[in-house]
Order: C-alpha cells, then structure tokens, then sequence
C-alpha cells in the first residue's frame, strides 16, 4: 500500500479486481457524500483491472477486459474550473500516456477520444454533480494497454493499443504509472486554463476548414469546421450558418 501512497500522496486509491464500472463506483461514493452535511473527500481515484459494464459516450459502452487502464478520479472542486475541464482532462490523458511511451504522438477527436496513428487509444468522460461554489467532478478515462478489445457495435474506430505502438513494459507498472502521471497533470492543467486550451488545440485531429461529418442522435450533419466555442462545444458551417454542437459523434474516415 505504501508504494500507491507514493503515487498520489494527495487521493485516496482504491484497487477493485473486477466491477461492473468504476464511474458507477464513483457515483455511489458521490451520493454518500452529498448525503452528508459535509460531502468534501480528498480526490479519489478508483482503479479495476477489468469492468462488466464500462461506461462509453452516450448510449455506448466500453468494452473493458484485462489489459487495459480503467480508472474514475473524483474530486470536490470549484465551479469556476469546470468549463475547462474536458480539455484539462484530455490534456493530461495524452502527455501522460506520451511520458510512458515517448515519441508517440496522441490526438484528441473531440469530443473524448485519444487517437494514434488515426485509431482509437483510448476515451474520457466527465461528469459534474452537486450545487454552490464547489462540486463533485466524475472523470472516467479507458486506455487499451496490452490489447484491443473490442469496441461497441456501432463504433467506427477501429482500436489500438499501447502494445501496438511500440510499448513492451509490464501492465500493472504502466497502470500505475499513468495513473500517477495523469494525477500529477491534471491539478496544473486546471489552473492554467489559457495554456491548457492551446495544447488541447494543438493535438486536435480536426483543423478548421475541414469537412466533418457528426452524428447528433439520429441525424448526421456535414458542414466545414470553424473551431470551438469557449466552453468547448463543436462550431460547424452548415448552409452559410454557423452551428454550435455541444454533443455529437464526429465521424471520421477509416484506414483501410
């Protein structure tokens, strides 16, 4: 236990050999919480080796055998931070995965997936829950490590792993080490949301000008891509008309 401590001195870890979710974990523990006077915790990160029913993007799951990072930090924090979380939250993700293999090189297709080589690492999803001046922040991140699982029928990435760009190191060291790295990044990504959001844009898959396909719920609206709004949502061109899209798949054209 002591060499977890040393990881993160400043959150609770905990290790769960098989669960239906971390995020869902992470829920029960926010509800307790709220349900206190005083629902403040240190930062909780909540680790499984593998999930039953990881959570996805929307409707869909993640597919979450051994071999991969599974993991839902939880953290009580003030609501000034939250719009640039998601960014803060891809930022760390990708410089910690990078510092563990370097020379990769990892992308963000908004809104949550790690890419590399045009093919799905690994994604994020962050939730807020709670009311005041501070709240509970759910950040869920998957990362295929050793293998890659298969993805949700409805997917269009085609997945790779770590393994598949070259690392060759132990799975439980590389967990524990992005873990440890993704802790020690995401504090200073918070706090320095003008920096965060040029590295965050400077790893995007999509440039603008781009012609981008995204599927919102049933439909699927093509238009060139103008940028992003100051909370993070897609500005696409549809028809001479600027379109802001705060939830969306965006689709993008496989290798073949």
């Amino acid at each position: 236990m002591r060499r977890l401590v040393e990881l993160a001195p400043r959150a609770n870890l905990v290790w769960l050999d098989a669960v239906d979710s971390t995020n869902d974990w992470a829920d029960r523990i926010m509800a307790a919480a709220l349900a206190d006077d005083d629902p403040r915790l240190p930062p909780t990160v909540l680790v499984a080796a593998a999930q039953a029913a990881g959570h996805g993007r929307g409707s869909h799951w993640w597919a979450s055998p051994a071999g991969g990072l599974y993991v839902t930090w939880l953290a009580w924090l003030p609501v000034e931070v939250l719009p640039g979380l998601p960014l803060a939250v891809s930022v760390a993700c990708a410089e910690a995965v990078e510092a563990l293999v370097p020379g990769l090189a990892v992308k963000l297709k908004w809104p949550n997936d790690l890419f590399v080589d045009g093919r799905k690492l690994g994604g994020m999803l962050c939730h807020v829950r709670g009311g005041g001046e501070q709240c509970w922040a759910r950040v869920g991140v998957g990362i295929n490590i050793a293998g890659t699982p298969a993805l949700a029928p409805d997917d269009p990435a085609r997945p790779i792993s770590l393994a598949g760009c070259g690392w060759d190191g132990q799975l439980e060291p590389a967990i524990w080490a992005l873990v440890s790295s993704f802790l020690g990044r995401i504090e200073a990504a918070l706090a320095e949301p003008a920096r965060t959001r040029e590295r965050w844009q400077s790893r995007l898959l999509h440039q603008p000008g781009d012609t981008m396909r995204v599927r919102i719920d049933d439909a699927v609206v093509e238009g060139r891509f103008v940028g992003f709004s100051a909370e993070g949502h897609l500005l696409l061109e549809v028809e001479g008309r600027n379109q802001r899209v705060a939830a969306g798949e965006v689709l993008i054209r496989l290798e073949s």
